[in-house]
């Protein structure tokens, strides 16, 4: 007889609207293009560069412009020293540096938001354009194949560090931590610790992304929007949250606007922007995604307490998840998802009911993270361990 195991956690969890965390803003100062440059520099955030191509005339930018999260507003800057799409670059809490792309080679120039000028920096040993760029602690690092170069302004130079297992395509997408830098290309992620220069590979995304989308970090974890899946025409909406603590995949929605390839993101205290880009028409539209909104605006009845229990942990044959019976909600929305903790999906399916059992017999012993979740937004998620 499969023995019934108790795992106890009660939580308070709203039922949601899933809508309110996303909230458009002031639409970008400048013309709908893509594969233009988004920053944050301190407070503001930063877009400019980029280019159009549908009507077989290839337009590049060099216009440099600022958003002001304060006000919700745009403001026309500097131009960089040149047209440019493709190029990378990144933001410190003082300067932004920008170089590479389809119009230069490892040349990179430095913004001063104070001056509001432009200023010539050590050429970059690579070329890079439409690759990977963060920051991490006031230090640039450019990732270029398998290649990871790491400028320090202090210095103004830059040194090779510890080569990526493997070559990252182009039009990949990344997030920093305070201590980390992540890269995404097509199902793969790995993690760059400037700490003991190394990487580490994360769990395989299992999203549609397969390129072309934009990620931006709030509170240490990575959200990726957006994108094509497999070929240039076919973009998608899915938003996915990376949480490495646990190291896990979560899909917790769909962005409201269009669906894009070659957008920007970046975040400025722990809330994402995101805008640009194109579905063959160029976009300008501009977005934030706070993460602290996520269930705000809902009315008395939309929301409650609710408990969920399973039983217990560790567990052998199976799992059973309990949801209070006295909760007014539609059952059918609500799921299940268990993952080994490299982030594969094991198990998965609808919570039917009150009561919902997993059968685990095959499982072999170990940890794995379970999530729950309504209408495909994450609820809640833990660690739970087979003997």
């Amino acid at each position: 007889m499969n023995k019934l195991i108790q795992i106890l956690f009660l939580c308070a969890i709203p039922i949601l609207s899933f809508a309110e965390e996303w909230n458009k803003k002031a639409n970008f100062g400048g013309v709908g293009r893509h594969r233009a440059l988004g920053i944050s520099i301190g407070n503001k955030g930063y877009i400019g560069l980029g280019h159009v191509n549908g009507t077989g005339l290839d337009i590049s930018y060099n216009d440099w412009w600022q958003f002001d999260p304060s006000s919700n507003s745009w403001t026309q800057k500097a131009n960089y020293p040149t047209v440019n799409h493709g190029a990378v670059g990144f933001g410190t809490s003082t300067k932004g540096y920008v170089g590479g792309g389809s119009y230069l080679n490892g040349e990179f120039y430095c913004y001063d938001p104070q001056l509001n000028t432009w200023t010539a920096i050590a050429t970059c040993p690579v070329s890079p354009g439409d690759v990977q760029c963060f920051s991490i602690q006031n230090r640039g690092y450019i990732l270029s194949g398998t290649l990871l170069y790491e400028y320090v302004p202090f210095t103004n130079s830059w040194t090779a560090k510890a080569s990526c297992p493997i070559n990252v395509n182009t039009w990949s997408a990344s997030f920093a931590t305070s201590t980390s830098g992540f890269v995404k290309t097509n199902t793969s992620l790995y993690e760059y610790k400037p700490s003991l220069d190394t990487w580490i590979q994360r769990a395989n995304f299992q999203g549609l992304m397969s390129g072309g989308g934009a990620a931006f970090e709030c509170n240490d974890k990575g959200y990726f929007v957006c994108g094509y899946s497999g070929s240039l025409s076919i973009v998608t909406n899915e938003v996915w949250e990376f949480n490495p603590g646990n190291n896990v995949w979560t899909k917790i929605g769909e962005f409201p606007g269009t669906s894009r390839r070659f957008p920007v993101a970046f975040s400025i205290n722990d809330i994402g922007y995101f805008g640009t880009g194109t579905n063959g028409i160029n976009l300008n539209d501009f977005w934030s995604y706070d993460p602290s909104l996520f269930g705000v605006g809902l009315n008395e009845q939309e929301t409650g307490i609710v408990k969920i229990n399973s039983f217990p942990n560790p567990f052998t044959d199976e799992i059973t998840l309990a949801i209070d019976p006295t909760l007014n909600m539609n059952i059918e929305d609500w799921s299940y998802e268990l993952f080994s903790l490299t982030g594969y999906s094991i198990l998965k399916g609808q919570i039917t009911g009150s009561i919902t059992k997993l059968n685990t017999t095959d499982l072999p012993a170990g940890s794995y993270i379970y999530s729950v979740s309504v209408a495909g937004k994450k609820l809640m998620d833990g660690q739970l361990i087979k003997r």
